[in-house]
Order: C-alpha cells, then structure tokens, then sequence
C-alpha cells in the first residue's frame, strides 16, 4: 500500500518556539547595560538613594510608573527598542506619550537631588537615554529595596 505523501502547499509551517537566551548571554547583556548607564550618568550630581526614599518620593516614582502605563507610553516595549514612525499617526501618539513620561522622570529626579540647582543644570540637554538609564537604575533599586525590606 503506497504511503501518502504531503504536497507542499499542504505543510503547515512549523511554529518557531522563543528560545530563552543563555544564561551567559543573559549576564553579557546586563554587563552591557550597567556599562551604558553608567556611562550616561557618569557626570548625575549626588542623588537621594532609594534605601533613603519617603513615602513620597516613593508614591511619586510609582504614580510616575502607572501614569506611563495608563496612557500607554510603553507600548510595544516587549518587541524590543520603542521605535517609531513619524508618518504613523498611532507612532506620533506613543512617541508624545514616552516624552512626556521622560519629562515626568526629570522632574522626579529634581525632587531627590542634593543640590536640585547642580540636577538642573546636568538635566540641560541630555537625551532620552540619560532619563531612562536614571529611571531604570531607581525602578531596580527600589525592587531591590522592597524585597529587603520584607
């Protein structure tokens, strides 16, 4: 008895699974990460560490978070670096959204600055990468933070 065989318009292409980086890549990528920020906030004059953080700063930095969520500013995060279109009117949107939170994150910084005036006068035309480098290092501290404190 003959075996069927399949045509190839009948294969159904064969779904590509995530692969989960190696945990040396996870560690090469993170290296990489510290490397950058601090790089970017090299020259950040002396801040309010989160360990010194109350509760206002706390609630300010997390409203800060959930705001940018709401409104959407992170979008299309999980498929890697925000890129956007400026010919796309849903782009432009997202893009206005994530300067805005940018905005929000420097003014926040401003609040646990030392010397507030020395932040402003470091915050002057730095790009977003500096902001978000600042937010991220708070966001880890403060998970860091919370769990040792429980």
């Amino acid at each position: 008895m003959p075996t069927p065989t399949t045509k190839p318009q009948d294969r159904k292409p064969k779904a590509t699974a995530k692969v989960a980086p190696k945990p040396s890549e996870v560690v090469d990528a993170e290296l990489e990460q510290a490397e950058l920020f601090a790089e970017l906030l090299a020259d950040l004059p002396p801040m309010r560490p989160a360990t010194r953080f109350r509760v206002r700063h706390r609630n300010d930095f997390a409203n800060l978070v959930l705001d940018a969520a709401k409104s959407g500013a992170f979008a299309g995060e999980d498929s890697g670096p925000l890129e956007f279109d400026s010919a796309k009117p849903e782009d432009i949107e997202r893009l206005q959204k994530l300067n805005e939170f940018v905005a929000c994150i420097d003014e926040w910084a401003e609040t646990i600055a030392d010397d507030p005036e020395a932040y402003a006068e470091w915050s002057e035309g730095k790009t977003h990468d500096h902001f978000m480098a600042l937010y991220i290092t708070y966001r880890d501290a403060l998970g860091e933070s919370k769990s040792s404190a429980s």
